[in-house]
């Protein structure tokens, strides 16, 4: 409870923060007028590349899941993923999202062993597209930035390296077993030393069980290759999709002669500096990297902020309510089965 509180506390003061430096920079008055110039049709555009982004996230956990759940519902997967939207935006290094998603299978009747396991395999497929994707825009184009962000490129390459290492680590557990768990069991060990693990001997035990559980998932999809590789390319669809939505917000606020190529790639930069940045949301991060590499599409003059502001909103803030809602919907769900259940019950006595 005191980690939900202090995360809350941290994403409201990043807001005001933003916020407060937003209005003393422009002005309130500038700032207002920003707003007013928006235009709808664009913004509009931004809002449902969001809505798209989603269905993907659902579409692709729901065509992972059914591999090891057959029954399950496209509606139960929609709302598991944007429950896993909105503790990913509230917890540090989106940490909170998958123990939250697997509850909530396991609460509409997927088995807990199928639910880790599809989230585990859909883990993979995004860490593998995203370190793919940041590989290619790293290499065809970062020289159009490096001059004008020479002072921060280091953090892009930072951010890059820890998404390479996530995923050769997963693909290592995948390919690799027995080096996979001699180094597992020697990470115990030192954990241990160190004071760390206190109990070494439990903490073996439920690692010989998980890595049993992740090759026994990784035995089950090798019957499933074309599925896995049409989620493969559906999170490169996703991903572009999401990179896509400043390309809109620009537009909205009358920036011409845009490439949507180029902001593609700007908004990989922000996205591999974020992953990085050990606060809910990457609180901070995320706006100074947005202001960082997309300052240069705006002309002399012309301020970025309101841009960042809109952004933030539309990718972090609108995930967060829109979770919110599909949450109350479950726990609303749960109310009503319950009722019918107790009435059940007295009307067979």
């Amino acid at each position: 409870m005191r980690h939900k509180k202090l995360n809350g506390i941290i994403l409201a003061a990043a807001f005001l923060g933003v916020l407060g430096y937003v209005l003393y920079t422009d002005g309130p008055e500038n700032l207002l007028g920003m707003f007013r110039s928006i235009r709808p049709l664009w913004m509009g555009g931004a809002v449902l590349l969001m809505l798209l982004y989603w269905l993907l996230e659902g579409g692709i956990l729901h065509g992972v899941i059914r591999i090891f759940h057959p029954g399950q519902r496209f509606w139960r997967s929609l709302r598991t993923s944007m429950l896993g939207q909105l503790f990913n935006c509230l917890t540090p290094f989106a940490s909170g999202g998958q123990p939250v998603q697997a509850y909530d299978m396991v609460r509409s009747g997927v088995p807990l062993g199928a639910a880790g396991s599809a989230l585990m395999i859909k883990f993979i497929l995004y860490q593998i597209s995203l370190t793919v994707y940041s590989a290619l825009v790293l290499i065809f184009y970062w020289k159009p930035f490096s001059l004008q962000v020479s002072g921060f490129g280091w953090l892009v390459f930072i951010g890059f390296a820890v998404n390479a290492l996530v995923m050769l680590g997963l693909l290592g557990i995948c390919f690799f077993r027995r080096p996979a768990r001699a180094l597992a069991l020697w990470l115990v060990q030192l954990g241990a030393r160190l004071r760390v693990v206190k109990d070494p001997e439990a903490a073996r035990v439920y690692l010989d069980q998980e890595l049993e559980r992740f090759h026994g998932s990784f035995a089950i999809i090798g019957g499933h290759k074309g599925v896995m590789l049409w989620q493969l390319f559906l999170c490169f669809v996703q991903l572009t999709v999401f990179f896509l939505i400043p390309y809109f917000v620009l537009l909205a606020f009358g920036i011409q002669e845009l490439s949507p190529v180029l902001v593609v790639a700007a908004q990989a930069f922000v996205v591999m500096i974020s992953s990085f940045v050990p606060l809910p949301g990457a609180a901070g991060g995320a706006e100074f990297s947005f202001h960082t590499f997309f300052e240069p599409f705006f002309p002399a003059g012309a301020s970025v902020n309101p841009a960042m502001l809109l952004w933030r909103v539309i990718t972090f803030y609108l995930p967060i309510l829109v979770g919110m809602l599909f949450m109350a919907t479950g726990s609303l769900e749960g109310k009503t089965s319950k009722g019918s259940a107790l009435r059940a019950s007295r009307q067979g006595d």
